[in-house]
């Protein structure tokens, strides 16, 4: 069966997921012949690092398929000889129902060497598949990957974690090492995959890898920079571990292209306040350039992270060229709706917040403050209230709940205009629709602040009573960071006071906002989420990142149970 996705992925204007030459699938079950490719593997797995040096992946889980990722090392790319993949029922491969060729000239320099495959329509509902490549005769390290159940399927029970901010200079991945054994249904990842960064900014003594970009600079300013940054993050060798065993589903955030990042609509470009590009006089603060420092950072981010997305390579403007919100219905249990708040949000008011006369500023209510674009946000409301799917996930990027300092409940300042407190018209639109549509079992997972926090969301926050269910939409659940510094982090290396300030924290934080549950900036890892009919589980997990020790304890900071029926989030 030879069937060439090259036309029909052109057509649909992805043409960054690689084509492929199916040459032997089965619908239901292993097909007969061990193998109807003449492979020539000579080495299985154990030299698998010289030709695929940063392992394999895969994302974005449908009912009948995957994404299938891999790199081929550049020294060992020749231009002629093809790539086969293989995907089988076990590990040995004993078992196969896919396999196909990819041409050489579909994964050149041009796309970094990077493959992207998408299988979708080929394999099975909620099923676990193993999958390798084979190039010139050496094969990858095994995957594994899960699909998900069909729409329409009845499940009890999901298991999967929630991931944010992952810097590699300032600490080690040994998180990833403990992920890589979970037993879960798929991967979360709410962004900062990456950071732009040579070194993370004013943390000059706590730097553990520090990286050198081909640029010279101090910040990714071109496509050579953010591939190079990439390839360094996915060396990690507990990353890869992790990305081989689970199916990551993956969105950005603003360390993907630039620190608080936003679109300058008056100019028609990207906002960087903080990048070379705008602060350098080296650099003329060029539109034309933070134009294009979108594209690389999009183009880079689509070589490098295994995601079904809509792609325009012929687009010229960052808006057409890459569309990276998206949904996964999950059986009847649970729908999660991803969605991209960097692309097209306006810029944040009051400054960066850090100048006492900010705290006077009042832009953050404007009508004119959008974190999603017009279309996006729409898109993302009629997902919500129109799913008929059990639960209600928004993968979200920063804060949605109010984190500010009160009295009586009357906001005085925020803690964060580059959250949803900088955008809190569009923010009471969204729940004040989804609370008006009768939408139950609503919860909103979270990134960006490298803090725990488990906290109501409401539509008027001046309200404290965390009863007035008039005034209650859902719960948000934020996972605190791989490695990324946290407020203790920074507090230890500015006072190095060897004094845990967790307790404080929190008790000022639920202080000054009631509808914050917990609030722990002090612990890195990552949190654990098991959805049932009538109930949620998060489970928190803290694992150090200071030393490179893989295998570090795994300690349970805090596990919480959500009755969604009385809204009621308890520890457990």
């Amino acid at each position: 069966m030879n069937v060439n996705r090259r036309s029909f992925v052109q057509l649909m204007g992805a043409s960054l997921l690689t084509p492929y030459t199916l040459v032997a699938h089965s619908d239901s079950g292993p097909y007969a012949d061990y193998t109807q490719l003449d492979l020539g593997i000579n080495n299985f797995g154990s030299n698998s690092e010289s030709i695929f040096d940063l392992s394999v992946a895969s994302g974005d889980p449908a009912p009948r398929g995957v994404i299938l990722w891999t790199h081929i090392r550049d020294t060992e790319y020749d231009g002629t000889s093809p790539l086969f993949f293989q995907v089988s029922l076990n590990k040995n491969f004993t078992q196969l129902v896919m396999e196909g060729s990819i041409d050489a000239a579909d994964f050149s320099a041009q796309r970094d060497h990077t493959v992207n495959l998408d299988l979708d329509g080929h394999l099975q509902p909620r099923q676990t598949y193993y999958y390798r490549f084979i190039y010139k005769g050496v094969a990858s390290r095994t995957g594994r990957c899960k699909t998900l159940p069909e729409h329409n399927q009845d499940i009890s029970q999901l298991r999967f974690a929630v991931l944010t901010c992952q810097d590699y200079t300032t600490g080690y991945f040994n998180a990833y090492n403990h992920l890589a054994n979970e037993d879960l249904d798929f991967v979360i990842h709410l962004g900062d995959f990456i950071y732009e960064y040579a070194t993370y900014p004013s943390f000059d003594d706590q730097i553990k890898r520090p990286i050198h970009l081909p640029s010279g600079e101090k910040v990714a300013i071109d496509i050579r920079d953010f591939r190079h940054i990439y390839r360094t993050f996915r060396s990690d060798k507990n990353l890869q571990r992790a990305m081989e065993q689970h199916t990551f589903i993956i969105t950005w955030d603003d360390h993907e292209t630039a620190n608080d990042t936003f679109w300058d609509y008056d100019k028609d470009t990207l906002g960087a306040p903080d990048h070379p590009y705008t602060t350098d006089s080296r650099f003329n603060n060029d539109p034309q350039k933070l134009w294009q420092l979108r594209i690389d950072a999009q183009k880079a981010w689509t070589e490098y992270v295994p995601a079904r997305v809509m792609i325009d390579e012929n687009a010229s403007h960052p808006f057409d060229y890459l569309k990276l919100y998206r949904s996964f219905r999950v059986g009847k249990l649970m729908e999660l709706f991803m969605t991209d708040t960097r692309t097209y949000r306006s810029e944040q008011p009051c400054g960066d917040g850090n100048n006492w006369d900010n705290y006077w500023c009042y832009d953050y209510n404007s009508p004119g403050q959008t974190m999603l674009g017009n279309e996006q946000k729409q898109w993302l409301i009629d997902g919500i209230t129109q799913s008929s799917a059990k639960w209600k996930m928004w993968g979200n990027q920063t804060l949605l709940a109010q984190l500010a300092l009160t009295v009586l409940g009357h906001q005085v300042a925020y803690a964060n205009y580059d959250a949803w407190d900088g955008y809190q018209k569009e923010r009471e639109d969204i729940m004040k629709t989804v609370k008006n549509r009768d939408v139950n079992n609503f919860v909103v997972l979270t990134g960006d602040l490298h803090t725990h926090i488990a906290s109501y969301l409401k539509i008027n926050y001046r309200n404290i009573n965390n009863w007035d269910y008039s005034n209650l939409v859902g719960l948000e659940l934020m996972t605190p960071s791989i490695t990324s510094p946290n407020i203790q982090d920074i507090i230890d290396a500015n006072i190095p006071l060897k004094t845990d300030l967790s307790p404080l924290l929190n008790g000022g934080a639920q202080l000054n906002n009631p509808h914050i549950k917990d609030f722990n900036s002090a612990i890195h890892g990552y949190a654990v989420c098991e959805v049932e009919d009538n109930k949620l589980y998060w489970d928190v997990y803290n694992i150090d990142h200071k030393e490179d020790k893989p295998n570090t304890h795994k300690e349970t900071y805090k596990r919480f149970k959500y009755d969604p029926w009385w809204m009621w989030l308890r520890k457990r």
